[in-house]
């Protein structure tokens, strides 16, 4: 099973590319990176609502409303970024949607690099390191990541680089100790060897480009297929000449597990909708409960996504079954995360410059199904001390959100108790209430 791309699980969505307009970096040999101090990347999350999902054109959903990213829903308050920092978070991973980006006009580049600027700043005003991460989504189809990286020599690749240059000479104000740039994240393909290597050598232009707008800028660096463990084992760091890289990798496995109770519209994962009960590890799920509840959710259903319930009930069923058998358990976990260990050590990439970029799993509430608290926390807890004990750095997708993140309420205060012990992140007391 290809790793599930929270851009199209957990965003909810809300013309014509001016591709040629930007002006294209030429493609070189790798550009050794200027020695710099980087940021120190232990504690992290991903806020995936302040400049990803930009609003498109009334009238064109094919078009990006401009200026992107000013509406009051892009903004995120001093007060939780505050909240994130004293918990123990030391940087945030902002997603942005490229999409405004390659759509933008020359003028309209300046200006969206400016409104970026201005979002780093702001974290950065909280004593906040900041991780640039591009992100493309599906939501204007002409900038999807497919389509990016679909074809090597396309406009729309050279156009991408084009504007990760832009990017990075912007970032030339900010404080290069501070903050880095990931060129993209969870790149689609690379399940082949055709396709993997396509992906490096595309890595290769993104960044040769980049470090010629930017030497001193440090950039996070990730493999193909989805941005997980196999596609960062296919990657030879000694070929960029360049020590100031962090080399990133996901984790939400077993996804049967970390996805239950996820709405997509994605033709093989439909019947995640009905999954719960499924337990950490997966030895303690009651099989015949919870394979019960499922059928049961399915009969009542009023708008199931396809009309043969059957089929429905014997894909969630068989997950589940196979789910039970897999055994998962911390062990897998500390396997995995042992491959990485072995990978970074034999490319002399040292431990710090690992980075789990995303890592989550949906929180059951009275509004949201999801895992139950003890087993989500179990989880989370396993991931954060295999990495943490490697030295790696990580951070939680989405934090500004319900699903996965670290808000009882998306924008608002407080922040949830069991994702903060289980993260070892600062619990703080909650202001007493006049009966």
């Amino acid at each position: 099973m290809k790793p599930l791309s929270r851009r199209m699980l957990l965003a909810s969505a809300a013309g014509a590319a001016c591709v040629g307009t930007l002006p294209f970096i030429g493609i070189g040999t790798p550009v050794s990176s200027a020695p710099a101090a980087a940021p120190r990347l232990r504690r992290g999350g991903s806020i995936h609502t302040m400049m990803n999902w930009a609003d498109v054109e009334p009238n064109n959903a094919q078009r990006y409303a401009w200026p992107p990213f000013g509406a009051s829903h892009f903004n995120t308050s001093p007060e939780l970024l505050r909240a994130f920092r004293q918990s123990g978070l030391d940087h945030i991973r902002l997603t942005v949607d490229p999409g405004p980006f390659l759509q933008a006009d020359p003028a309209q580049l300046r200006q969206v690099n400016q409104i970026l600027l201005q979002r780093c700043k702001q974290i950065l005003a909280e004593d906040l390191q900041v991780v640039v991460d591009f992100h493309p989504t599906q939501q204007v189809e002409r900038f999807a990541p497919e389509r990016i990286v679909g074809n090597e020599t396309s406009a729309l690749f050279k156009a991408y680089v084009a504007v990760l240059a832009s990017v990075a000479d912007a970032m030339r104000e900010l404080d290069p100790s501070r903050v880095a740039l990931e060129v993209m994240n969870e790149p689609p393909y690379g399940y082949d060897g055709f396709t993997a290597a396509r992906w490096r050598r595309m890595l290769g232009a993104m960044h040769s480009a980049v470090r010629q707008a930017n030497p001193a800028l440090p950039l996070v660096l990730s493999g193909a297929a989805g941005g997980g463990i196999t596609g960062l084992l296919s990657l030879e760091p000694a070929s960029f000449n360049d020590t100031n890289l962090f080399w990133s990798f996901h984790y939400y496995d077993p996804h049967v597990f970390t996805h239950q109770g996820v709405v997509t519209s994605q033709s093989n994962m439909l019947y995640f909708r009905y999954l719960s009960g499924l337990a950490w590890p997966a030895e303690r799920t009651n099989v015949q409960a919870v394979t019960a509840l499922i059928a049961a959710k399915i009969d009542v259903d009023p708008n199931p996504p396809i009309a043969d319930r059957e089929l429905l009930k014997k894909q969630a069923i068989e997950a589940v079954e196979q789910y039970d058998k897999s055994k998962f358990s911390e062990e897998r976990i500390k396997t995995d995360f042992g491959k990485v260990e072995a990978w970074a050590s034999e490319n002399s990439v040292p431990p710090e410059r690992i980075y789990l970029g995303e890592f989550g799993i949906m929180r059951e509430t009275v509004d949201q199904p999801g895992a139950k608290a003890y087993d989500r926390e179990a989880w989370m807890r396993s991931i954060r001390i295999s990495a943490e004990r490697r030295g790696f750095g990580w951070a939680l997708w989405d934090i500004n959100d319900t699903q996965m993140g670290l808000v009882e309420r998306r924008n608002a205060l407080p922040l949830h108790d069991g994702t903060l012990n289980a993260l070892g992140l600062t619990v703080r007391p909650r202001p007493q209430t006049t009966p």
